[in-house]
C-alpha cells in the first residue's frame, strides 16, 4: 500500500504508525487495537438506517432500513408538484431505493403510505419487508422481489392479492395479512399453499371465514 495515502489516513483517524528498520509501517499498540475497532463499528453502523437523512453516497453498505412511523417526517412529501405535498408520499422512498441496491430488510410501518413505488422492485436482494399499518390497496410491485423470505402487511386497507405473489412461492416463508379488508380468502394463498406447504398465513382480523395461522 502506498505508505504516504496510509500515513495521511491514519493521522486523519488519530491513529499511530511506527516504522521499523526496512519495514512498512504499522499501527503502534493499543492505537491500533482503537483505530481497527473504530472502524469496525463504523462498517456495522452503516449496515442500519432508521433515517432517510442517513443514506448518503455509501448506500451500497446499507443492509436495512427501518423507518418507523414516529418518524413521519421521512416519508412526508415536500415536493410542491406531488398531489401528496404536505402528506405521507413513496416519493421520497423511492429516490432512495437506487441508493441501496444490496437492502435485505425495509421496514416502513405506520407511515399512511396509499401505495408503494415500483422501483421497489429494484431492490433485488430483499429478504423482509415489513410494510404494516399503512392505506396500502395493492401490493404487486411484491411479486417482483425474487428473494423475499418474510412479508408483513397487516393493518392496510387490502380486499384483494394480486396474481404476482404466485411468484414468492419459491422464497417466501412468512405472509402476515392480519386485520384488512378481505372478505374472502384470496385465490393466490392457495396456489402459495400449494407450492410451499410450509409457508406460514395469518389472515387473523379479517372478515373471511377463517383465520389461517399454519
Amino acid at each position: 500500500p502506498n505508505m504516504t495515502t496510509g500515513a495521511a489516513a491514519a493521522a486523519a483517524s488519530g491513529m499511530v504508525l511506527v516504522r521499523a528498520a526496512g519495514s512498512t509501517p504499522r499501527l503502534a499498540g493499543a492505537a491500533a487495537r482503537c483505530g481497527y475497532a473504530s472502524l469496525g463499528l463504523q462498517a456495522r453502523a452503516l449496515s442500519t438506517a432508521t433515517r432517510l437523512s442517513q443514506v448518503r453516497a455509501d448506500g451500497e453498505l446499507l443492509e436495512a432500513l427501518v423507518l418507523r412511523g414516529d418518524e413521519k417526517s421521512d416519508l412526508m412529501c415536500v415536493n410542491m408538484m406531488c398531489e401528496h405535498v404536505g402528506g405521507p408520499c413513496a416519493c421520497k422512498l423511492a429516490r432512495t431505493i437506487s441508493r441501496v441496491p444490496n437492502l435485505r430488510r425495509l421496514e416502513i410501518p405506520g407511515h399512511g403510505l396509499e401505495f408503494l413505488p415500483d422501483v421497489l422492485d429494484e431492490l433485488a436482494e430483499l429478504e423482509h419487508l415489513d410494510v404494516s399499518h399503512n392505506k396500502l390497496t395493492d401490493l404487486s410491485v411484491v411479486g417482483r422481489l425474487p428473494k423475499l423470505k418474510t412479508l408483513r402487511a397487516d393493518g392496510n386497507a387490502l380486499a384483494a392479492l394480486p396474481a404476482e405473489l404466485a411468484a414468492l412461492a419459491g422464497s417466501l416463508s412468512e405472509l402476515s395479512l392480519r386485520d384488512n379488508r378481505f372478505e374472502a380468502e384470496p385465490p393466490v394463498l392457495a396456489a402459495l399453499r400449494e407450492a410451499a406447504p410450509e409457508m406460514t398465513i395469518d389472515l387473523g382480523g379479517n372478515a373471511c371465514a377463517a383465520d389461517v395461522e399454519r
